[in-house]
């Protein structure tokens, strides 16, 4: 397993819907934190999240997905091509991570329908966002089922600090 020291995270929270009292950002960086090192990353990692209520994630859905409904989570890795064409830039200041966007209605609606607060549930969205961008897939009910164990045991095994 990499030693902690072999990884830098850094957690952005963009402007949109404020998320509950109890997701600050020292706790989504230590979870984002917990996660890559759980999942054997090393390097700097930037994770971008956006907060937004049911009616925003509906419009950013339809416009990057084509899909007229709201939805509790869109992941967006940052693209590992393109960048050694941008004058200036130096390769080993890649930072690898990618922007989530999650709707909070969503998550208070599942939150009540899996007996957990809105804030467990916040959390177990940005989970399942890190894991996207590291490349793990939801597409075949096999492979959600198993990204959602893997969920599952990363949030159970964080010390929530």
């Amino acid at each position: 397993m990499p030693s902690p020291a072999d990884l830098s995270v850094e957690v952005l929270i963009e402007e949109g819907v404020t998320p509950p009292d109890g997701l600050s950002l020292a706790s989504m960086t230590s979870l984002a934190r917990h996660v890559l090192l759980e999942e054997r990353m090393t390097g700097e990692w930037q994770i971008g999240v956006q907060f937004l209520d049911d009616e925003a994630m509906q419009q950013a859905h339809l416009d990057y997905m084509g899909i007229d409904s709201p939805t509790d989570i869109m992941t967006f890795p940052y693209e590992e091509d393109g960048f050694g064409d941008v004058p200036g830039f130096d390769e080993a200041e890649r930072v690898q991570g990618g922007d989530l966007m999650i709707s909070v209605d969503r998550a208070a609606d599942h939150a009540l329908d899996a007996g957990w607060s809105t804030e467990a549930e916040l959390r177990f969205l940005l989970i399942h966002g890190i894991l996207h961008i590291l490349g793990w897939d939801d597409l075949s009910d096999e492979d959600r089922a198993r990204m959602l164990e893997r969920q599952a045991v990363l949030l159970d095994s964080w010390s929530g600090t």
